[in-house]
Parts: C-alpha cells; structure tokens; sequence
C-alpha cells in the first residue's frame, strides 16, 4: 500500500474550508456567490479535495451475450476453513469477481464470518508471490520444467518422497494422494497445523472413522468448557442455536417458552463465554479439576444421589464459590436429560474422553448429539516425523504444500530450517515467507477462487471449488502439483499453461462427483452440482442406534483418570499464560490482510497490534493503572514477546491470554515482528511449562487512547435498564406511502464478530486507513460495535452505524443540502454537493459518520482497484461518508422484482399487463442490507416497516425494541432489541456473593 504523506495530529487539509485564512472564512451572502462564480478555477486549483479521479474505460470487444455492464453474476464456489469447507458465492462485474456472499440455501446456516469475506483482498493483494524462485532468485522456465520433470520421474520410479500438508477432509486430494501411494508405497504423507482445528478436542474421543455433529434445536441447556463454538462453529448449525435461545424465535413469529441456556466455564474472555447466561472464570490449568468434579457430581445424583468430595490427591481444589456454580449449573443439566450437553474446547484434548462420559450420563448422545460415519484417512506422520525423516534421509525429496509456515510457527522452526536447507525441497505459498527462504524451490500457490477443487464440510457434504477468475500471478493449486506429479509426461499443466485455460484438476474434480454420487445424466448434474455448490447426496450417514449406544458407557465405578493428564497449575506467585489464535488474523494466515488488521478485536477493542486479555486485578498486581491498556513487553529465556495489555473483566486471576498469530514477513503491516506467540509459546512450554514470573512483565504506557486502542467499558449496556417499545412511526412530511425503511439489531444475537464490517467495506468500497491514521482518530469504517462489560464478563455488542434518522440533526447544518432525507426514509448522502465543513459530523449525536481526510482509495489503488464494487461511488478526499442502507441493494432489488413480474408475462406488450399495487410490493426479504446479510447470528433485520407483515415491523413491535439516546427525539430508522437473558433462577449472582 502506498504510504500516505506525513501530517500532525491535528492537521487537516489545507485546501479545506473551514482551514482558509479568516478573511475568507468570514462571507457575505455576496461575497459566497462571488466566490462560487469562480466556478471550474476554484475546483480545479484552490479545492482539491473535490476533485474526482479521471478513469477511462475499455470496453470489450467482444463481449459475453448475456454480460451486463453494472449486473453482477454471482457463481458458487467455496473456502477451506478451520478444516472443512464453506460453501460461498463469489459476485463478478465484468469477470472481477467483487465480493464474497453467503450461500443462502445451504443447510448449516447462512451468514458468512469476516475471515471469509475478507479473503476476496488477498486474491488481489499485489504482495503475493508472482515468480517461481531458486534458491531466492527467479527460475527460468526451462530450468523448472526439467526440474519437475525430474521429480515425477522419481515418484514413477519408486523413489522417497515425501509430502507435507494441512489437515484436510478433501476427497479429490484423498484420491489422489491414494493414487500416488499406489503408484510409489514410499512416498511419505504428514500432516501439520499451528493450532488444533475446531472441534479437534472432541474429535479425539472419538474413532477416526466417526464423527459428531449437534443439534441445537433440541439442546435446551449447553455447559462451554473454554469452547467459543458462536465464533468458529464446527459442531452444527448457529442459527438453530439463535433460534432455540431467542424469546421470540429466529424471525420473531412467535413465543419461545423452553428456551436454551448458556453455561460458560472459561478462563479468557470468548465470545461465547462473554454472551452465556452464567459464566465462570476457571483458568485453563484448573478446567480438568473442574470438569472432573462436574463428571464426580453428576454421576453421584444418577447412581448413589450423593455428591462425592473432592478427590485429596488432586493438585488443587475448587473454591467454595466455585463449587456452589458447579452444583448448580449440574442440576440444572441433569434435571433436562436429552436436552443437555457439554462442549469442549480444542485446547483441551485431554479431557475428551470425561465431556463423552458426561454427555452419556446426561443422555446428550442420540438426541443432542448424532454421530456420523465418515470414511477412514490415509495414514500420515507429524512434523517431528517429517524432520526426522529429512534428517535421516528417509526422503530425497520433500514437499510443503501450502503446508502454512511451519519454520516460523512451529516449536521445531529451527530444525526444520535446517533440514530443509540439506534435501530437494519445494515449497507452495501464496507468499515469500521464512519457510519459503529455507527452502531450495519456491512455487507461488493459487487463491483459492483460482483453482478447481473438491472440499468436505463438517457433515460431510461435497463442496466444489470452481474458478471464478485466471490465476493472476501465475499461481498454483496443491492439486495441481499432485496432478503433474502423477502424469505420465511429467508435467505441471495449469490453467495458465494449459491451450484451453482449463486446468487438468477440473476432470479429476468432476470424476471425483461421478464415483461419489454416480448420476443418471452426468453432465446434467454435475452442472447442478456446481450451480448450487454442495451436494447433499455425499453427507455422513449416522449411525444406528444399536452403534451409537457403544460410545462413552457409563458405569457406577467409571473412572475419570484420563481428566489427569493436564498440566499442573502454575506454582504460587507465578502467571499462567494461554495462547489463543486471535479474533481478527487467527494462527497467522490473515496478517496480510488489511481489512482483518484494520478490524478492532472484538474483546479487547485493538486494531493493527497483538492485544492481550488479563483481568483488573491481575493488571493492577503488574503495575498498570487505571483501566487503559498499557504496551507490555513479556520476556522469556531467548526472546520477548510485544503486546497491548487490556484489563478485561472475567478473565480468571493470574491469567496472561496471549494472541497467536503475529509476527514473522509481513508487508501489510510493520512493527509487529516483535509480536510472535508461538515463539514465546514454545520457549515458555520447555522453560516453565505454563507459567512465568511476573517480574518478566514490563508495561508502559500509550499514548491517548483512540480508534486503534480502545479500553473496555465496564458499565451496564444503554438497554438493560429497561424501557418501553419505541413511539409510533414517525413519517415527515412528503413521505412515501409504500416504502420506510428501518432496522431493527437484537443486541441478544450480536456477539460482535465483524462479519458486517467487512461486509459493509467490500460492498461500499470502504478503504483502510492504516494503523496511524486510525491512531488518529481516522477510521472509515460505516459500522463500529461499540462493547459494555459487566464486572462478570458478560459482554454486550452493540453495532452504530448512521441510525437514519427521521429528524436528523445533521440536515439541518449542512450548507450545502449534501446529506438529504428521502421520501422512503433514508438519509442519503449526495457525495458531488460534499464540501467536507464537517457540521454533519458535529451535530451527530451517534457519531457516526467519517470524514475522508485523504485521498485513501487512491492510495490503495493497487490493491483494491480490481475488487471494488462498480456501483458504489470511490469518494475522493474531503467528503463526508457514512452507511446508506445500502441503497443500491435496495434499488437492485427492486429492479429484479419487476424483472420477474415482466418474465411472468413472455411475449405479451407492457402495455397490456395488469398489476396490482401488491403486486409491485417488494417481498419482505427481499432487499437485504450487505451487514443483514453476511450476520451470522441473524442480528440484524431490514425491511419495509409499513410492511406489517414484515419481520422488521415485528422486531420493532416487540417490548425490549428501543432507540439509541431517545430523549434526544431524533427518531432514528434504526433500533435495538434489548438483550434477553436466560438465568437460572437458582444461580444469580447474589446467591452467590456471600459464598467465597
């Protein structure tokens, strides 16, 4: 990105107005349009910042027959997450695919979490790899194709290779690493990932070849061991659990008397934990110790009615508080048999075997929980097996295959460097990384909308991964390399070499389908696979009921010793440390990324830098003060790590929670190197085990907190102190009689996830600011989710946007009638009459619009130029930006209703056609808002309001419907559904305040 000129904090502009020399800030009527007859002079030298860029367009020469300029096409695909698939539609303007959205249809809930919309930036990132390299120069092509022509025949002629990649469910990559290990018994095949995939602790209790999944609408009662299942769900369907816990259902239709409740036991601050209706803060080396009381209490009340004590030899003992939530949250699980579960964490494998012995004893299995039967994996190595064997020269030549970046976020890096350094090795990334420098070869990898592929989601589904555009940068998919690898001419054939751009990976993709679900007509359904992007037909079968009942038998003597293996909590004194991927990059594959940098961590409020959770007191035992976050050094035997530190409630006592994913090559962002947690995770797992002095903490103090670094605010959210439905539906006059548009956002859904900020700044073009600027006080972001704690952690997320008001303050002050109220009720903003005075943005309560103090969007042009969306304005410096509704999917909508009425009528004159009012009222539904639609939870609801059949007009119809600041008399379009919690009645907070 190019970087933007230097200026001082409170500099602005020197061309805008409100910064002119006195004597032509103070004008007369006269003098104002003396000065305005200027005219083109004054725009075009004294006000740049109304400049508007020049473009000029090519048009095609031959042109697609069914291609609209300004209509989008939209194709199915899909992305590998967290090992497994999501389906997705990638929407094209002109063959540039422009933005990620949600594949409505598909059965495991709508909603699309911010990583994967963020995901489009990076096919357009200009610092990706672009040439394949040698030692670290670029590679001729005749030297490359003799080199992997060298390669496959040594493959084909038995020599040992081996192969290392990701964890992945991939039945086209299954097939063909099977094909290879046919072909040649001693290629080698392992396996590495940074952290463990979600899901992976209780997958572990599990046979390989059986899965799980959850039923949340049958769950009336969840206990989360340190499992954040609403921020990354691999176990079923968030919008069923949305459903069984809202008071009014998913679409607020009707009365949920039995709803679900939330017990979170958690050390960190998750997502989850900080949305439960009771949580407990229970630091990760002491989970065991709870999780084994809680299997002791609940198999006392099934087999002997009597609740054994604390076993002595255990390492530590719960606190009487402690023990008093315990009973009571086990009570209320075992008084809902079949309608309770316990979910585990993945940092917790341990513990699987005891949460499946639980979910027995609370008949979870079966009706809660199914299991699935998946087929059985290849047998693979680790990465100590892939270093041991390149060192005792098992292998000759070795593979990393978009494998991650092993040598910078492994406990082995070093090693790894080495061994790589002394064998054939050929890496695949998609960027220049420390791996891809150890390594002889380096191959740039393709985007994931550049290849072909056949991917597995957690029920097992087939999700196919078609192209949406040619590889940019000459990459290459993993499938690729096997493909070539495999061929008989021994070449690496892609969709850029290939005469017909159509890369061999497509057939094997499509025989894949055929031998999966062998249709009648293959052509035809292999085009409907691709069309609707998944196949329903590939899912795990469950098991009977007969194999299910085998799995977690509970007898009256079970023993819970496997709960043992845990680490020992940190001796007196010292500081437990936990290591988490973060919210906003996770194990590191998003810190390239600017719109997930720019993203502020959705506990800690820290944007563009590593953030810590630690509790108040454990802050203050450190030396901080107050409740501002503080830069923290962490040294450890051979290094440091840098973070912020941010005192958050409900984080257990004595806890660091530390961010992984920062450091190492990074040209998005600087300063972070010092930030690497899995050095530190490593140096602190052979030193101490998990704990640490607390004489090796250093804070310091920041400057004045901003955008960038915004500290908690511990008070009660602006809606639980109760109140009454909102007023009437204010219409101003000239209001239009069909359409008002408003918003209603239950803040019980919202966990603050970001999804609809990125949403929101790939539909309307939203461009990062950097680090310093949002230091500044410069963010662009439309939305802004504001976070109120309780002293408890419990967590209320609060998206601001521009609230539409019907009697907006920001009209009235505006010279230049730039911001204007429309007759369907929006306040829209007319960028070309923008002089940039700002007095909208004083006289707004809600402080939600931003000022463009320079040219952003030229400065990112070469990273965003290709993504952005062409019918959305790319506003220049100096206006005044702000959400819209997205008004342009409002439009869009309405076109394409009246298309369909138009179609329903072929061949007979306009003229002739007889529709009723009704008829050309857009569906509820139908216009849909970029945020609305990308909500994973369903926070957020949209529509006409004098719809009065319309979800919209129900949510604000509802009791706990309120406005933002409403004695100010604003009468905003966009409201809030206060939160809904469900406590147990046997276990609030001054139960418990006089047990210590």
């Amino acid at each position: 990105m190019t970087p933007l000129p230097p200026f001082h904090q409170n500099e602005a502009p020197q061309s805008h107005p409100a910064f002119l020399p006195e004597e032509e800030r103070e004008m007369t009527r006269r003098s104002f349009m003396k000065w305005m007859g200027a005219g083109a002079v004054l725009v075009g030298v004294g006000l740049p910042a109304c400049r508007r860029v020049e473009k000029y367009l090519v048009p095609y020469n031959e042109g697609p027959e069914w291609s609209v300029p300004g209509v989008e096409t939209a194709y199915a695909t899909c992305l590998a997450m967290g090992g497994s698939a999501r389906p997705v539609l990638a929407a094209c303007y002109e063959g540039r695919p422009v933005k990620l959205l949600p594949s409505l249809p598909y059965p495991d809930g709508p909603g699309l979490p911010a990583t994967a919309q963020a995901s489009i930036l990076d096919l357009y990132d200009p610092g990706r790899s672009k040439h394949i390299l040698f030692h670290g120069k670029p590679a001729s092509g005749d030297e490359f194709r003799g080199a992997f022509s060298s390669w496959s025949r040594n493959l084909r002629d038995g020599g040992s290779i081996g192969l290392l990649l990701p964890e992945t469910d991939s039945p086209l990559v299954h097939s063909m690493l099977e094909e290879i290990t046919r072909k040649n018994p001693g290629v080698r095949i392992y396996h590495d990932s940074p952290v463990p995939a979600p899901g992976s602790a209780m997958q572990a209790g599990l046979p390989q070849e059986v899965r799980f999944r959850v039923r949340f609408t049958r769950a009336k009662r969840i206990l989360a061991l340190d499992c954040d299942f609403l921020h990354e769900n691999p176990y079923g369907n968030t919008r069923d659990f949305i459903a069984a816990r809202s008071p009014e259902g998913l679409h607020y239709k009707e009365e949920n008397r039995n709803r679900t409740r939330l017990y979170a036991a958690e050390g960190r601050v998750s997502l989850t934990g900080a949305h439960a209706d009771h949580r407990l803060p229970v630091s990760p080396a002491r989970l065991a110790i709870f999780t084994e009381e809680l299997f002791r209490y609940i198999a006392g009340r099934k087999f002997s009615s009597r609740f054994p004590q604390p076993a002595p030899e255990a390492p530590a003992s719960l606190t009487e508080r402690e023990l008093a939530w315990l009973r009571r949250c086990g009570d209320d699980l075992y008084s809902h048999p079949g309608e309770s579960l316990v979910l585990l964490g993945e940092d917790h494998p341990e513990l699987s075997g005891c949460v499946w012995k639980l979910n027995r004893l609370l008949g979870a299995i079966g009706t809660c929980i199914q299991l699935l039967k998946a087929p059985a994996s290849l047998p693979h190595g680790t990465l100590e097996d892939f270093i041991r064997d390149i060192r005792q020269k098992k292998t000759d030549i070795v593979f990393l295959l978009d494998s991650g970046n092993p040598v910078l976020d492994s406990a082995h890096g070093p090693t790894l460097a080495e061994a790589l350094n002394g064998t054939e090795s050929i890496h695949l990334g998609m960027y220049e990384d420390e791996t891809s420098r150890a390594c002889r070869w380096h191959l740039p990898a393709a985007h994931p909308l550049e290849a072909w592929g056949v991917e597995r989601d957690r029920r097992g589904r087939f999700c196919y991964r078609q192209p949406v555009i040619l590889p940019l940068y000459g990459g290459i998919s993993p499938e690729e390399v096997l493909s070539g690898l495999l061929s008989t001419k021994g070449q690496l054939i892609t969709a850029d070499n290939s005469p017909t751009h159509l890369s061999p990976v497509y057939h094997r993709a499509r025989k894949c389908f055929e031998r999966a679900v062998n249709p009648e007509n293959k052509t035809a359904a292999w085009t409907e696979a691709l069309q609707r992007g998944y196949s329903e037909e590939t899912a795990y079968p469950p098991l009977s009921p007969q194999e299910e009942s085998g799995f977690g038998a509970i007898t009256p003597d079970a023993s819970v010793t496997d709960a043992r293996t845990h680490a020992d909590a940190p001796g007196s004194g010292l500081l437990e440390l936990q290591f988490c991927p973060d919210y906003t990059i996770g194990d590191g594959r998003w810190k390239r990324n600017a719109w997930m940098q720019e993203c502020p961590d959705p506990v800690t409020g820290v944007s563009w830098a590593a953030s810590a959770q630690v509790s108040p007191a454990t802050f203050r035992r450190l030396g901080g003060t107050g409740s501002e976050p503080m830069r923290c050094t962490i040294t450890a035997s051979a290094g440091r790590m840098e973070v912020i530190l941010c005192p958050i409630p409900g984080v257990a006592e004595n806890l660091v929670v530390l961010p992984l994913g920062y450091g190492g090559m990074n040209h998005v962002a600087e300063g972070q190197w010092n930030s690497n947690g899995y050095e530190l995770r490593t140096q602190v797992n052979q030193a101490n085990g998990c704990g640490i002095p607390p004489d090796q903490v250093v804070l310091h103090g920041l400057p004045e907190r901003t955008e960038a670094i915004q500290g908690p605010v511990v008070q009660p959210s602006p809606f639980t102190a109760g109140g009454s439905a909102a007023a009437a539906l204010f219409t101003p006059p000239g209001a239009d009689t069909v359409y008002q548009w408003k918003m209603a956002i239950d803040t019980s859904r919202c966990i603050g996830c970001n999804a609809c900020m990125i949403a929101c700044r790939a539909e309307n073009n939203i461009p990062v600011v950097g680090r310093d600027q949002m230091a500044k006080g410069r963010a662009l972001d439309w939305i802004r989710i504001d976070r109120y704690f309780t002293e408890e952690g419990a967590l209320t997320a609060i998206p601001v946007a521009c609230q539409q008001c019907g009697k907006a303050p920001c009209e009235s002050v505006c010279p230049v009638n730039a911001t204007v109220h429309t007759t369907e009720g929006l306040n829209a903003m007319v960028y070309a009459r923008c002089w940039g005075t700002r007095y909208c943005a004083t006289n707004c309560p809600y402080r939600a619009r931003r000022f463009n103090f320079f040219d952003y969007a030229k400065a990112s042009e070469e990273a965003t130029r290709l993504q952005r969306n062409p019918n959305v304005t790319v506003r220049s410096r100096g206006v005044m930006e702000k959400c819209t509704y997205c008004v342009q999917m409002v439009e869009r909508a309405k076109i394409r209703h009246k298309s369909r009425l138009m179609k329903e009528h072929p061949g007979q004159p306009s003229t002739t056609i007889r529709v009723t009012e009704k008829d050309l009222l857009l569906p509820d539904g139908e216009a849909q808002t970029a945020c609305q639609l990308a909500c994973p939870a369903a926070a957020i609801t949209f529509g006409n309001v004098l719809d009065t059949s319309s979800a919209v007009f129900r949510a604000k119809s509802l009791p706990r419907h309120m406005n933002l600041l409403p004695s100010l008399g604003t009468e905003p379009g966009t409201g809030y559904l206060a939160p809904a919690r469900n406590p147990n009645p046997a276990m609030e907070e001054q139960d418990l305040e006089n047990i210590h």
